[in-house]
């Protein structure tokens, strides 16, 4: 959530206020506070926020990981300015989208969609997308890769192993989303897809369970 303080004025910033309004009735909540060097996390945000911003550049903005359904509301940054007692403010409304199923079902034979989509407001480009798959016996395996070179605005994918002309990228890469179709779903699918999605230095992880039922008996 970007807060920046855009002034012509050489002035440093010496104090940060992050605080949550959840609602009307429910009381504001401190998130975070920055003072004299120090960054401090409060209560259920503790292990969840830091400052990702520069802040020799009057850059406040903040990274809220792990996000839950409680935490939808607005944000409030405050920056103030040594020798300023005027205040900056600026307000981020969060909507909390809900979770999708991490448990599928899937009969042999059929297609299956698993999602993943990572819901972030930083503007930047994903560079890469991988999906590995963990089986009951078998050891982890490449199901799918993507990566993006943003020199050239290319983007490669490639599946791998027994998943090998079986899966494909449906989801809108622009838009943060490495979703895949698995196609032609055999037994030996079933088991644990966890997929990675990375933002520069940002990842993002997803695990999806898969469950494999047998295909229905032909009636002759």
């Amino acid at each position: 959530m970007g807060c920046v303080f855009q002034s012509t004025e050489d002035k440093c910033m010496f104090k940060i206020d992050w605080i949550l309004s959840s609602g009307e009735q429910a009381k504001d909540e401190y998130v975070l506070y920055y003072y004299s060097n120090l960054s401090v996390p409060i209560g259920r945000f503790q292990n969840r926020v830091q400052l990702m911003g520069d802040i020799l550049c009057n850059d406040g903005s903040l990274l809220l990981q792990d996000v839950q359904e409680a935490d939808q509301g607005t944000y409030t940054c405050e920056i103030r300015l040594k020798g300023e007692s005027q205040v900056f403010k600026k307000a981020v409304v969060l909507h909390v989208l809900p979770e999708e199923p991490k448990e599928l079902m899937v009969r042999v034979g059929e297609m299956i969609r698993m999602g993943c989509v990572f819901q972030s407001t930083e503007v930047k480009h994903v560079t890469k997308v991988e999906w590995i798959f963990s089986g009951r016996r078998a050891k982890e395996e490449i199901v799918f890769r993507y990566y993006h070179k943003l020199r050239m605005s290319v983007g490669y994918s490639q599946s791998w192993g027994h998943f090998q002309n079986r899966v494909n990228l449906v989801g809108d890469i622009f838009r943060n989303d490495g979703s895949i179709v698995l196609q032609g779903v055999r037994e030996s699918d079933g088991g644990n897809y966890t997929c990675s999605i990375h933002l520069g230095n940002l990842v993002f992880k997803k695990t999806i369970v898969l469950h494999v039922s047998p295909e229905e008996p032909r009636k002759w």
